[in-house]
């Protein structure tokens, strides 16, 4: 009787020191699964501020080619550590029409193949590694003078962290693997492939990483989690790392929400290519694990290294994938158009350009901002000649159509200026603060311009309602001070939106033309009215034309010293 009791108490003891671990072990594994996500958010930003402008004319030079395109999706997602943040750049990109739908396709899948960078470097046996990172980041971080040393000092921090996290979620498996519970649940689910593969899906969309669902599968791995056979543990990660892959198409999916047609294409075409791929991959369910295990060891893994073989499962799914759909990428971008149907809505009153809803990182904020505003620029300009045209002749249809342009300047600067507002609350490094009161004060210019325009079209009304007219002398002297003013703000515009500062410099000089003009025909004018050879009435509105032509001067001379970095001159 009292062995039976004794055995009974042993039995339950075991079950809660069993239960006990299991929670301890689900604790550590949370606290890890937070210090690597921590660690790459660190090593992410340092790495953007390390970069600065060099990602966004990665970005740029996309119209290379399919195969550069996935080429530039690999390396920026490999800068940045995620895919998803990829792909929402993407949907941000293509919504501000800084890149066609078609163009984006071919980054998608490059950026499937980058963010398997993460798996390889984590599988790699990096415990050693963890503390020296997190020691020579930190002094580089706390004590480095240059911008350079204390930005790599914070990517050696961030990777030494997300080590660290690694090792505990290694750490976390050991009362997992000594499981009765656990160990019975592995072995029976493993065989199902479709709960592998959910069960990848819905940890991923609720992460919303799929380097850190493959980092707790190489944990799970590597600790003993998985069961002490390699080739088992393999088949039993392959689903989940299939399903991470379609999970993580759920953020740029969220982030598509209320954009634009083509935007939305994009979150389709993420989901198209994942889905695809695991389509492909599924009646080869049983081969691919012996692909996997013969790549690993080709590149030098042994044959019981499960971390190494689960890093590279995920690696060859990505860049299978990208062989098979490359060659076929028109073809694919059609039926994504077909999927998602409708026609494009226009909208001129609303950005272009920007997308309040999705940040980018500083740099191409700005570039967004920079777009935006030389649209903004290129409105006022359009109303600037209309204004002056109106002097000829002023129609209702004319009138109406610029106030209405006038209103459209007015909500861009209010929009543009709320958008920088947001980047300013973000860590900019000095050039990019100083880059940021620059546009804001474009912005303003740029809508007192608007505003002048607007003056200009009131002053042809008085002039159309009250019969005056000008002479010959004031048509040729109004043409000659517009033309001028024309053809530097033009310039300026284009300066500004090829960040160019020589070129803004030359058109800059003809501010000093404009005065010159604008001070010669006024002491003329005003000779001609006080010897009473011009209706007082008439004369008003020419002096008031010119003042206003030469302050559109001085405003986009303004918009030159932003251009050309000298914002003490404003």
């Amino acid at each position: 009787m009292s062995s039976e009791l004794s055995r009974e108490i042993a039995a339950e003891t075991r079950m809660r020191l069993e239960a006990t671990n299991m929670w301890f072990g689900a604790l550590v594994l949370i606290g890890g699964l937070g210090l690597f996500l921590y660690g790459m958010l660190m090593m992410t930003e340092g790495l953007q501020l390390a970069a600065g402008d060099r990602m966004r004319k990665m970005l740029e030079k996309l119209t290379g080619g399919r195969v550069r395109g996935v080429l530039v999706g690999t390396g920026v997602t490999a800068l940045i550590q995620s895919s998803s943040a990829t792909t929402v750049m993407l949907v941000g990109f293509v919504n501000a029409g800084l890149m066609a739908f078609a163009q984006s396709v071919a980054v998608i899948l490059g950026a499937n193949i980058g963010t398997t960078i993460t798996a390889q470097i984590v599988a790699f046996k990096v415990q050693t590694l963890a503390f020296p990172l997190i020691g020579i980041g930190f002094v580089m971080f706390m004590v480095g003078n240059k911008k350079t040393v204390k930005y790599t000092g914070q990517v050696l921090l961030g990777l030494g962290i997300l080590f660290l996290g690694m090792e505990l979620m290694k750490a976390a498996m050991h009362p997992l693997k000594e499981s009765g519970a656990f160990e019975h649940w592995i072995s029976s689910y493993g065989s199902h492939w479709l709960l592998g593969l959910l069960l990848g899906m819905i940890i991923t969309s609720i992460i919303q990483s799929s380097s850190a669902t493959t980092a707790i599968v190489i944990a799970m791995g590597a600790g003993g989690a998985l069961g002490g056979d390699p080739t088992a543990a393999l088949n039993i990660a392959i689903p989940i790392i299939l399903g991470c892959n379609i999970g993580t198409c759920v953020t740029a999916f969220i982030a598509s929400i209320g954009t634009s047609l083509p935007a939305q294409r994009v979150a389709v075409a993420h989901y198209l290519i994942n889905i695809t791929g695991v389509l492909i991959v599924l009646p080869f369910l049983h081969w691919f694990p012996d692909l996997v295990r013969a790549v690993s060891e080709l590149f030098g893994s042994g044959a019981d290294d499960i971390a190494r073989q689960i890093a590279w499962s995920h690696t060859i799914f990505n860049v299978g994938i990208t062989l098979l759909l490359l060659p076929f990428l028109n073809q694919f971008v059609k039926l994504v158009k077909v999927i998602r149907k409708g026609a494009e809505p226009t909208a001129q009153r609303d950005p272009l350009f920007l997308d309040p809803k999705i940040f980018h990182g500083a740099d191409i904020a700005f570039e967004m901002a920079r777009k935006e505003i030389s649209r903004m620029a290129n409105i006022s300009l359009e109303m600037l000649k209309t204004s002056v045209g109106f002097m000829k002749k002023l129609d209702r249809t004319g009138k109406k159509n610029l106030l209405e342009e006038e209103s459209i300047v007015d909500n861009l600067a209010s929009t543009i200026t709320s958008y920088l507002t947001r980047v300013s609350q973000e860590t900019l490094t000095d050039e990019q603060s100083e880059l940021m009161v620059g546009l804001m004060h474009a912005v303003n210019d740029i809508e007192r311009i608007g505003d002048h325009a607007e003056n200009i079209m009131y002053l042809a009304a008085t002039k159309q309602e009250n019969a005056f007219q000008f002479r010959e002398t004031e048509k040729g002297e109004l043409e000659a001070i517009s033309s001028k003013v024309f053809d530097m703000y033009e310039g300026i515009i284009a300066a500004f939106e090829g960040s160019n500062p020589e070129e803004a410099a030359r058109f800059q000089t003809l501010e000093h033309e404009v005065d010159q003009m604008a001070s010669r025909y006024r002491r003329n004018h005003i000779i001609r009215l006080n010897m009473g050879k011009y209706p007082p009435g008439a004369g008003v509105i020419f002096l008031d034309t010119l003042s206003n032509l030469e302050r559109v001067g001085d405003l986009a001379n303004n918009v030159g010293h932003v251009v050309a970095g000298e914002l003490g001159r404003l």
